[in-house]
């Protein structure tokens, strides 16, 4: 354990509630915190996953129209600018992109039964276009229409030969590959006009939280959502992108649970996820601004801010992919470091950061509720 860790958790126990109490927060404060988050978080990053989106709908569009090995590499370094997009986003799980099982369907993970390889198969076993049509395609099972299906399609073994082999089988599989990628382009544009444009966007349902015909009955429950996200943002790194694929032992590692191992992309996805968090936590106006001024708790947002940096600095040291590390005996002691001090970062996220902000205790990111 680090010296750096032992400290976070020893001023974790001495910032118990006791030490400090909660500040007294209207209605207002809770307001304009969340209207910070919204504007200068969550709106931009949908935004890039709208174009990111786009790109690959595009390059996959191209390789369909004239399959070569140019084409091919184009919608795989597209592939990998969507999914970074989807990652730098992916911890926010309310508003629009609850709609019509949406965050399920841009990536089903985790995925312990193979469910996306047995839709994507049976995508792949099918010859009917009818199947492939948007509206269709949206009420399929939702394992085959993200990320994961499109990861195997484009770094799955032979995956190149497969898709530029010619004839019947490899026109369907390259219309299978434009059917998901166009959903996915679909499915982040709405997102993005949803929270902004309409009748009703969401930016205005949190902007009047706490007001009659909105979800939440108190801005303070908009607010809880967005920490939520927050807490989601490291949970997901500690007990799932690291704890799945580490195992007890190296002995008892697990590496084809990392998640986007096929395109080496695991440790990549951890990244641009605690860097989503330590930004979030940093907004112009949010969670730092408000711990820091409004309630006065300077040590806990020095602390917040120490702790993210470290966790995250911990995963840009790290080497070897999370596939190759889990059972190496040189990496799999910082993956080891790395899990712990992302556990560390959640605890003070869902203990200390929700009493500061006088935010329920005891929820569980990944509940929805």
């Amino acid at each position: 354990m680090t010296a750096l860790l032992r400290r976070l958790l020893v001023m974790l126990a001495l910032l118990s509630p006791a030490a400090g109490q909660a500040a007294e927060f209207d209605a207002a404060t809770y307001r304009r915190l969340n209207e910070a988050i919204v504007d200068g978080h969550i709106v931009p990053r949908y935004a890039a996953l709208a174009a990111a989106t786009a790109a690959l709908d595009r390059a996959t569009a191209a390789l369909c129209a004239h399959p070569a090995a140019a084409a091919f590499a184009a919608t795989r370094r597209a592939y990998v600018g969507g999914l970074d997009a989807w990652q730098a986003i992916q911890h926010v799980r309310f508003g629009p992109v609850e709609y019509f099982s949406r965050s399920s369907r841009f990536a089903f993970w985790p995925d312990p039964r193979n469910s996306v390889g047995r839709a994507l198969d049976e995508l792949l076993a099918g010859r009917d276009p009818a199947a492939l049509a948007p509206e269709a395609l949206m009420r399929a099972n939702v394992a085959g229409q993200g990320f994961p299906a499109l990861e195997r399609l484009l770094f799955d073994e032979e995956s190149e030969r497969k898709l530029l082999a010619g004839g019947e089988e490899a026109r369907h599989r390259c219309a299978v590959l434009a059917a998901i990628t166009a959903n996915l382009a679909t499915m982040a544009a709405d997102i993005r006009r949803e929270w902004i444009g309409g009748d009703h966007p969401y930016r205005g349902v949190i902007a009047a939280a706490g007001t009659p015909g909105t979800p939440y009955i108190h801005p303070r429950e908009a607010t809880l959502d967005l920490v939520k996200a927050l807490h989601l943002a490291v949970e997901l790194v500690a007990d799932h992108k690291l704890a799945r694929p580490l195992g007890a032992s190296p002995q008892a590692a697990r590496p084809r649970l990392a998640e986007s191992w096929r395109s080496g992309r695991s440790l990549e996805n951890i990244r641009i996820d605690l860097a989503a968090g330590e930004a979030m936590y940093g907004v112009a106006g949010g969670f730092s601004a408000v711990v820091r001024e409004t309630v006065g708790d300077r040590a806990l947002d020095d602390l917040l801010r120490r702790a993210f940096a470290q966790t995250l600095a911990s995963a840009r040291a790290a080497r070897a992919p999370i596939e190759q590390g889990v059972a190496d005996a040189k990496a799999r002691p910082g993956l080891e470091r790395l899990q712990r001090e992302a556990t560390a970062l959640k605890t003070l996220i869902a203990e200390r950061l929700t009493a500061a902000l006088d935010i329920p205790l005891g929820f569980n990111a990944l509940d929805g509720d």
